[in-house]
């Protein structure tokens, strides 16, 4: 039996075991989180909202939305998905209370014997980010919508029920002040988020890959949280040089799905991939697979997209450089000129009816811009509600992304297609060691001989692509980046 069938015949044997168990861990994360707590202060449009007592009412009605739950959607088709998911967005919101506490700070004190004060005796300013009264319902009403698709209008009027549900218990965190806007905007996402995790046909999605990006994900989070927690200009700095070796690796794992080796069907592989790097990372999926694709049908010519674009202009052309030379690719590397030229000349050169660059033909989805404009969104947000942490963790992703980054798909890009001297565009493999795995070749993108060999192939089983391929050793590498340097 899967857990959605035993969810949904058994759900008010699930809800007395899951509510204490929530309720007691939960009750851990206000009142002993595992970490210092970060404050959050309410921001110019919280100002703006009148502190009303009277709101504790509906603001207590989050406590049956479960019971309302299975009340009216037991026995239904997709009745144990949506069950799954509120379950999974409770515990993603306590998962985060107790890692990341953060406490309201300035909260007004209820006047003594109302609904309000008796709920501030009990509760704690801890628990803030992200709200739960706004998660759970959102969560449900996501789920909703979405069993709503196929399965006729029952689970649309659960649908609006739970959405309306949703407004009223924002609205009561908002007045009663238990919670501010940064609270509300990150229930909302999470909410909405684990509904949208929970319906995606895992089946489908190629499982070392989505292993590796929740691995890189929760490594950016936790180096984030800690930069964050103890800030200066020495741990923003470690940070940088971590979050920019997790970026490349994010990067190596949305090249699989450049392939389209992330799931299947197409759409839902572009789908993970823009949510889970591309868009983040603003290069969307169909965008780059464009011009990946015209480099393995042109490779080395004069019509290859890395010619044309990725070294174009520049003095590094796959050979070894004089030091000079070294010390201005480098430099233009790693201040983002070099990026910044490649970006235009790309524009360019699409439009230009004699340009030698020639690009695959590929499909956008319409979800695409949905997925740019919630990023934009997100940070906009952010700025107004929380405007220094969000200062702080857009230098902590976009200064590395613009820099490090940056030199590091460079310095793997001359490694790949490097000839050993004469300066062809040869593909060739290497054998690094731990530093290398953790840096420079990631995910198995050391295999680049076998990439081109077998470019269906995913990352996790391209050792086995070509087992008598030359991979020269990690070691000799810096050899060969300087040994032009004498010239």
């Amino acid at each position: 039996m899967s857990l959605r069938v035993a969810l949904s015949r058994h759900p008010w044997r699930t809800l007395m075991i899951a509510a204490p168990l929530a309720t007691v861990v939960y009750a851990i994360a206000i009142h002993a989180p595992l970490a210092a707590p970060i404050d959050v202060h309410p921001s110019s449009l919280d100002a703006l909202i009148p502190f009303a007592p009277w709101a504790a009412v509906p603001y207590l009605s989050y406590y049956l939305l479960p019971v309302a739950l299975i009340l009216l959607g037991r026995g239904h088709e997709h009745f144990g998905t949506v069950v799954l998911t509120a379950l999974a967005s409770t515990a993603a919101c306590i998962t985060i209370n107790l890692g990341f506490p953060a406490q309201v700070v300035g909260q007004p004190i209820a006047p003594s014997g109302t609904l309000l004060a008796l709920i501030q005796r009990m509760d704690s300013p801890l628990g803030a980010i992200p709200s739960g009264h706004v998660a759970l319902p959102a969560a449900i009403g996501v789920s909703c919508a979405l069993a709503a698709r196929g399965a006729g209008t029952d689970w649309w009027r659960r649908a609006i029920l739970f959405a309306t549900w949703t407004l009223v218990l924002a609205l009561s965190t908002l007045f009663t002040k238990q919670h501010y806007l940064l609270d509300v905007v990150t229930g909302l996402v999470v909410g909405s988020g684990v509904a949208l995790l929970v319906a995606m046909p895992w089946r489908s999605v190629h499982g070392a890959t989505a292993r590796a990006l929740s691995i890189e994900w929760m490594v950016v989070a936790l180096v984030t949280f800690a930069a964050l927690r103890w800030w200066s200009v020495p741990a923003a700095i470690l940070a940088m040089l971590v979050i920019a070796t997790r970026q490349h690796a994010l990067f190596v794992l949305f090249h699989d799905g450049v392939h389209g080796l992330v799931a299947r069907p197409l759409r839902l592989n572009d789908l993970v991939v823009n949510i889970a790097a591309g868009v983040p990372l603003l290069v969307p999926v169909h965008l780059y697979r464009a011009v990946h694709l015209g480099h393995h049908r042109e490779l080395g010519s004069e019509h290859d997209p890395e010619r044309v674009l990725l070294f174009h202009g520049q003095p590094w052309h796959y050979r070894p450089l004089a030091f000079p030379a070294l010390l201005v690719q480098l430099a233009g590397d790693t201040l983002a000129w070099n990026n910044v030229i490649m970006a235009v000349r790309f524009f360019r050169e699409r439009r230009s009816p004699t340009s030698p660059l020639r690009v695959a033909r590929t499909r956008v989805h319409p979800e695409t811009a949905l997925l740019l404009a919630l990023f934009a969104l997100a940070w906009i947000v952010g700025a107004i509600v929380a405007p220094q942490v969000t200062w702080r963790i857009a230098l902590l992703w976009f200064v590395p992304y613009l820099t490090l980054l940056q030199l590091l798909q460079k310095l793997r890009s001359f490694a790949e297609h490097a000839g050993e001297g004469s300066g062809d565009a040869r593909t060739y493999s290497w054998a690094p060691g731990l530093f290398g795995r953790l840096t420079i070749w990631p995910y198995n993108i050391n295999y680049h001989y076998e990439h081109h060999e077998a470019p269906s192939v995913p990352w996790d089983q391209l050792p086995a692509t070509v087992p008598s391929a030359r991979r020269r050793p990690g070691r000799e590498f810096v050899s060969l980046l300087w040994s032009g340097a004498a010239r």
